[in-house]
């Protein structure tokens, strides 16, 4: 648990997780360090930093999926209105994830008094069960959408997304979506600046943005197993502006052009350049998303080389050209995110 001493007139905002048996160790430690380091090093004088509070129906002893003992307050001990954020972690499989019935009927008491309400991957089912999703738009795991979907027709469930915001209830996909919805909760609370150097603290790779798909091509790429083509990837995502011609890709990789091309289309069943293609289109929508910068300096930065490749490109990818896709988003996450400041590196933010 982190305790944040908060000085006189400087009282912290309270995040009070809800935890029962079997309850996903990573839901609550990832933002538990996204809070606990800003607290620590990163708000200012000002700001109010943060106390996360681990608690249970009962309190004591509570055991998660990986079989470790947390010891929890009770949930009689804290009222619920010094709460700023209720948050409520997935537990079991994603497939038949349980539903503690004791947490859902205290969330039916007291779930709504919450001035932010958050679901972590399989939460949302606890959530739902408790009435208090019905009509709001959120994601979950996306091995458990199926399955929300059917138990609870009157949420309105988008898996695709790694995190939604709408209104004051805010819900993750699996697993290590929680940092990006913890960096976004930052974010709304102290800005796009601090929530960037939380992230670059903890060593992200990208500061990924909600309406961003479960799935990226990056991580799909690494299903083939081979350790050449998953260095050469990670490679070529920090390298998109700079030549990729399948030349220089096969001298990265040690190969000779013509076994590069066969042995790269027999691992992962696409040519190299497409592979390319995707990553400077992924890393465009980024670009789009989280930044106000032109678009001839999203293709310069992205290695489209000019606005009209990216324009292309954009259209055969994507099915609508890159204004498109901005104006779209940002109707969508005006709906239901609060307006993001520009990234210090909108690239890889």
């Amino acid at each position: 648990m982190i305790e944040i001493k908060a000085s006189a007139g400087d009282e912290p905002r309270v995040i009070l997780v809800l935890v029962s048996d079997n309850f996903t160790l990573t839901d609550i430690s990832g933002p538990a360090d996204v809070f606990g380091i800003a607290s620590q090093y990163f708000l200012p004088a000002s700001g109010r930093p943060y106390d996360f509070v681990i608690a249970s129906v009962r309190g004591g002893l509570v055991r998660t999926s990986s079989g470790l003992l947390f010891e929890t307050r009770s949930l009689s001990e804290i009222p619920i209105e010094t709460v700023d954020t209720v948050m409520v972690p997935g537990n079991g499989p994603p497939e038949d994830p349980p539903i503690p019935e004791d947490l859902v009927a205290w969330l039916m008491v007291h779930g709504a008094k919450a001035p932010r309400l958050c679901s972590l991957c399989t939460g949302g089912f606890i959530l739902a069960a408790a009435g208090l999703l019905d009509g709001v738009r959120v994601t979950t795991h996306w091995r458990s959408a199926p399955i929300m979907a059917a138990r609870y027709p009157a949420v309105n469930l988008d898996a695709r997304p790694i995190f939604i915001q709408d209104g004051h209830i805010w819900s993750s996909a699996g697993m290590t979506a929680c940092l990006d919805l913890a960096l976004g909760m930052l974010e709304e609370d102290h800005g796009s600046e601090i929530a960037m150097e939380v992230a670059r603290s903890m060593v992200l790779f990208l500061r990924r943005p909600g309406e961003q798909p479960q799935f990226s091509s990056a991580l799909s790429t690494q299903g083939s197993g081979d350790p050449t083509f998953m260095r050469l990837h990670a490679w070529m995502m920090q390298n998109l502006a700079n030549d990729l011609r399948l030349e220089v890709l096969a001298d990265y990789a040690g190969m000779t052009p013509r076994t590069f091309t066969r042995r790269y289309a027999r691992k992962i069943g696409r040519s190299a350049a497409k592979t390319v293609e995707v990553f400077r289109i992924e890393a465009a929508q980024r670009m789009l998303l989280q930044s106000e910068a032109s678009l001839k300096h999203v293709a310069r930065m992205c290695g489209f080389g000019d606005e009209q490749n990216l324009r292309r490109a954009f259209q055969r990818s994507v099915g609508i050209l890159p204004e498109q896709f901005r104006q779209t988003s940002r109707m969508k996450e005006d709906d239901a995110l609060p307006t993001r400041a520009a990234s210090p590196n909108p690239l890889y933010a």
